[in-house]
């Protein structure tokens, strides 16, 4: 009798170490997702921001310099978040659906790295000021 207490013990530790570790890369991803979500945004109204102000105003508050540094961090955190879905969706003890649910969310994250990556390398060389306005106004990471 104590063998068998012993091993349901056992069994009901490895299940619940099995769904702790699945629901902490569903966590893992949901706070990528996040971050993600806030550095859309923050290029997102600093582009808005450029598009209303004169180029004094562009060059005196270094938004060059902050679009490109936002734009940088960015590709990092998106690169994160396809690496995590990525492994989500591989994970064997995921299922199918919420797999097919991952791959298509690492899709979506690997568009975007690729938008981010085309506006911070286009954004990177440009010197003039004028030049680095009109391309941040440019900017649209809208899906």
């Amino acid at each position: 009798m104590t063998r068998r207490t012993r091993l349901v013990l056992m069994m009901g530790t490895v299940s619940l170490g099995l769904l702790a570790q699945r629901s902490l890369r569903a966590q893992a991803c949901q706070d990528d997702e996040a971050m993600v979500t806030d550095y859309k945004k923050s290029i997102t109204e600093l582009a808005a921001t450029v598009k209303t102000e004169s180029l004094e105003n562009f060059d005196k508050a270094y938004h060059r310099k902050s679009c490109l540094t936002k734009l940088t961090l960015s590709v990092g955190i998106v690169g994160g978040a396809v690496d995590c879905f990525d492994k989500a969706a591989q994970d064997p003890a995921t299922p199918k659906e919420q797999a097919s649910t991952y791959k298509a969310k690492r899709d979506g994250y690997t568009k975007l790295k690729d938008k981010v990556t085309h506006y911070r390398d286009a954004l990177k060389p440009v010197e003039a000021g004028k030049d680095a306005k009109a391309l941040i106004e440019k900017i649209d990471l809208s899906d």
